[in-house]
């Protein structure tokens, strides 16, 4: 008489990820990997676009930590020099006693009183705009160079001297540029721009011929804003 007692199977679970007990293999990929991941994502977004974003955005300076993040170099907030005014090789030393710094404005782009270098040998003005050595003085005649920054036009402030030239090919002709030199004030009026090769920018040429004695400045900065391919230059004319 054969056995008539009800069979019982017992599944095999230590091969079976959702229903072992304890699979420790599962629960790290599922649980603690995914965790971290998820942490770094995270970490890597606040430091490399949050916390940058927001200090471009509501401060003047930037800080160094700021402007070497992803969203920093993306955007142009990096270490750059104009190395093409450093290869001219007519630089005049002035013996003119002249003041250290002089004051610039430009209503239509919201800049007021911005801090100019006069003859400066900063090739990276990151505390004020530069006046080309050698190149003429505002209110004198022959043509003044005046160059600095940009970088997206997203982040423009005018406060802050990495970003003041983002929107300098907003300017049309007509626009007002205002130069308060030695307690003078001279008011310029833009005539057009340009967009040149870094080599062919020449901070000393004169783009009025001599005999008008007129009195010029040049605004240069990088062009696109926020790289560093070409450069922008517009060109004004003394009218007061």
């Amino acid at each position: 008489m054969g056995d008539t007692r009800p069979k019982v199977y017992i599944k095999d679970e230590s091969f079976d990820p959702i229903y072992k007990s304890i699979n420790f293999s599962f629960y790290f990929k599922s649980k603690v990997l995914s965790g971290i991941l998820m942490a770094l994502g995270f970490l890597i977004l606040s430091t490399q676009v949050v916390f940058p974003l927001v200090s471009f955005k509501t401060q003047d300076d930037t800080s160094g930590a700021a402007e070497s993040t992803v969203l920093g170099v993306a955007s142009g907030f990096r270490e750059f020099e104009f190395l093409e005014l450093s290869s001219q090789d007519k630089q005049i030393v002035t013996l003119e006693e002249t003041p250290q710094y002089f004051y610039l404005s430009i209503p239509r782009l919201g800049i007021k009183d911005a801090l100019v270098e006069t003859n400066s040998a900063n090739l990276s003005p990151k505390d004020s705009l530069g006046h080309y050595n050698g190149s003429s003085l505002p209110g004198k005649t022959g043509n003044a160079f005046i160059y600095g920054h940009s970088v997206l036009p997203w982040f423009y402030n005018p406060r802050n001297y990495k970003t003041i030239f983002s929107t300098l090919g907003n300017l049309q002709i007509g626009d007002e540029v205002y130069i308060d030199y030695d307690t003078k004030e001279f008011v310029y009026k833009v005539e057009g721009q340009e967009i040149l090769q870094p080599n062919l920018v020449d901070p000393l040429a004169e783009w009025k011929p001599k005999y008008l004695n007129e009195s010029t400045i040049v605004l240069m900065t990088c062009w696109p804003a926020g790289t560093k391919t070409k450069r922008l230059i517009v060109r004004a004319t003394l009218v007061n």
